[in-house]
């Protein structure tokens, strides 16, 4: 592995600790290289800044992880990312709760929408629709995922993703009826 890859993996792991127990606006630049003994210098040379980190970390692990499986499934997939935020929960939660210019939900929802908009390609061939359907539904996706992540009592991400499916199929069936019946769905 790369010099520069073991640096960013150690940032990154530090980064991960520090979420553990502090929210993402109370931790430092400094706070980040004293975890994994690095300076400063180190960690600007590899990135811009702490949100420059979070959004590697995100990247590096979670498409990883998504590449590793050419499934093209989108419930598959969506219960891969719940897995991965179940087993990174408060790291999450903290990342879920940055606000403002740099918040990781616009990077988390950018992400689920090319996934969406490859999973409806075929199906949905108006580009606007499809645009509109896959940022709809990754807003919603994203708000039940926080949702889940901060419950007390979380149901497993099987028991979450089939629950998801369910509304998503269900509703999509109840759509498809009004339209066949020649009502309008508004």
């Amino acid at each position: 592995m790369p010099e520069a890859n073991i640096t960013k993996r150690a940032l990154g792991a530090a980064l991960k600790t520090l979420m553990q127990t502090h929210a993402f606006h109370k931790i430092s630049v400094g706070d980040i290289c004293e975890q994994c003994g690095m300076h400063r210098k180190s960690f600007y040379y590899h990135f811009q800044d702490k949100y420059d980190l979070l959004n590697w970390v995100f990247y590096s692990e979670f498409m990883q992880l998504l590449d590793t499986d050419h499934q093209s499934d989108l419930w598959t997939y969506l219960r891969k990312i719940c897995d991965y935020f179940a087993e990174n929960r408060q790291f999450y939660i903290n990342a879920f709760a940055i606000e403002g210019q740099n918040a990781f939900s616009d990077t988390f929802n950018e992400t689920l929408e090319a996934i969406l908009s490859a999973y409806f390609r075929p199906e949905i061939r108006d580009d606007e629709v499809r645009e509109f359907y896959c940022v709809f539904l990754s807003d919603a996706l994203r708000c039940a995922i926080v949702r889940w992540l901060r419950d007390g009592k979380p149901a497993s991400a099987e028991q979450f993703v089939s629950l998801c499916r369910r509304t998503v199929d269900s509703s999509t069936i109840r759509n498809t009826a009004s339209q066949s019946a020649g009502k309008s769905v508004e």
